[in-house]
């Protein structure tokens, strides 16, 4: 039995995927109701729901609760090779890029922050928080700790329009050479689906980085992006010359 209805949910999957196609639907254009599904493929409405959910699961809808199912815009991808800021490296990608301060302030830093800058705990940092957006849509939340020491006064700038990276290169004459990236699968908190405008509990990256100049390490940056909006991208060679 249970065997009969994966293949009946496989077909009533496909028969979705065509009418997509045949209706010519676009990215975030509504599906018709669980109900209407039924009814138009003669099938009960738990087997609709279960094509449905292996849809949400390749990434071809999403749903909005209380609102219904929609065709979900693709996916973007992050060439994880490329040493860029954010607003640098995906505007020359061709999208359109802008960023919303939550809080920017200065703090001691806890015994997480400096072990992973490399300074003393208690040491004065400064730290944004900002949330992240592609195309008007928000794509990630941000939040980075940078040593005071290395570039003090840093709270004059308005980091909503100015890029901190250019900023650090330009104004404090840091010559950003690299960053190491740590990547993990994570659940967003109740605030990070807020901002990220996603059901709470839902999947996400979870990026913590670590950038330096030359050897000394200028700024710790935790990234939170929505696990069905993100995927990354790198070329993995085998080392011969």
């Amino acid at each position: 039995m249970s065997k009969y209805i994966n293949l009946l949910s496989e077909e009533v999957k496909d028969k979705i995927e065509a009418y997509i196609i045949e209706n010519d639907l676009k990215p975030y254009d509504p599906l018709p109701s669980e109900r209407k599904l039924a009814e138009a493929f003669q099938v009960n409405r738990l087997t609709v729901r279960s094509a449905l959910k292996r849809l949400r699961y390749e990434h071809h809808i999403f749903t909005r609760h209380g609102k219904g199912n929609f065709i979900a815009p693709p996916k973007i991808d992050d060439d994880t090779e490329k040493f860029s800021s954010f607003t640098d490296g995906w505007g020359a990608d061709g999208f359109k890029t802008s960023s919303r301060v939550l809080s920017f302030d200065k703090r001691e830093a806890s015994l997480s922050v400096s072990s992973h800058l490399g300074i003393t705990l208690g040491e004065p940092v400064y730290c944004l928080m900002r949330v992240r957006y592609l195309e008007d849509e928000p794509f990630l939340v941000e939040t980075s700790f940078i040593p005071e020491k290395y570039c003090p006064g840093l709270e004059r700038y308005n980091f909503a329009a100015e890029s901190l990276y250019d900023t650090l290169i330009r104004t404090y004459k840091l010559n950003l050479k690299r960053i190491d990236e740590t990547i993990t699968i994570t659940t967003l908190t109740d605030e990070e689906s807020h901002y990220l405008n996603a059901e709470e509990n839902e999947i996400g990256f979870c990026i913590k980085s670590t950038t330096y100049d030359e050897e000394k390490i200028v700024e710790y940056c935790i990234k939170i992006n929505r696990a069905d909006r993100y995927m990354m991208v790198s070329t993995l060679g085998s080392g011969e010359s």
